[in-house]
């Protein structure tokens, strides 16, 4: 394999042997195919990372990469369960299939609740947007209370026997709360959903 990834001292090639054992050894439970295709992904993650640390000796650049790294069983032993799972469940055995059913059942299940949850959060914050905006040409426009000052209700038109809350600041403070919650929507939509995946261990 270190023809592959160049490596001159005899020292980097025993400790890049020893991490490449030691990759084989957790592997090896996996299909040939699959065990190649997984170690060299991470051998090469692992030349990279030693390449850009030039302020080392080949040695040390590579010890530190391995470090960065990690442990192998905490991104390797997930990765292994989900492969043999994936597999067992292919070849119809049912427990695999029952589980496999039931993490996507999870999965799915906690999506559509963050979908709820993100969809209404928009919802609200438009609709307080259109109100902040709406209740510049309109005082009615705002929310209200009861005459205890309880039960809040947002409204567009004047509302008998209830106090409007704040009608002076109502405009700015709605299309203020509503810009900043739309902004934290989207930042914690790219962080859960759509930032781009990274791989399981350490860069």
């Amino acid at each position: 394999m270190t023809l592959q990834f160049p490596i001159k001292s005899d020292t980097s090639k025993k400790i890049w042997s020893a991490f490449e054992r030691e990759l084989n050894h957790k592997l090896k439970p996996l299909p040939e195919s699959e065990r190649d295709d997984i170690k060299m992904e991470i051998l090469s993650h692992l030349y990279e990372s030693a390449l850009n640390d030039k302020a080392n000796s080949e040695e040390n650049r590579i010890i530190n990469a391995i470090d960065r790294l990690g442990e192998p069983d905490l991104y390797l032993t997930p990765l292994i369960e989900d492969i043999l799972q994936a597999q067992s469940a292919a070849e119809g055995q049912p427990k695999a299939i029952v589980l496999s059913l039931l993490k996507t059942t999870q999965k799915s299940l906690w999506h559509l609740a963050l979908t709820a949850i993100f969809a209404f959060g928009y919802f609200i914050s438009i609709i307080i947007f259109i109100m902040g905006i709406m209740h510049i040409f309109n005082s009615n426009v705002g929310i209200w209370l009861d005459d205890n000052g309880g039960l809040l209700s947002l409204s567009f038109s004047f509302q008998p026997d209830a106090i409007q809350w704040m009608p002076e600041q109502f405009s700015f403070i709605a299309i203020t709360l509503s810009a900043f919650t739309y902004w934290g929507l989207s930042k914690l939509l790219y962080l859960l959903f759509l930032k781009p995946k990274k791989l399981g261990f350490k860069q």
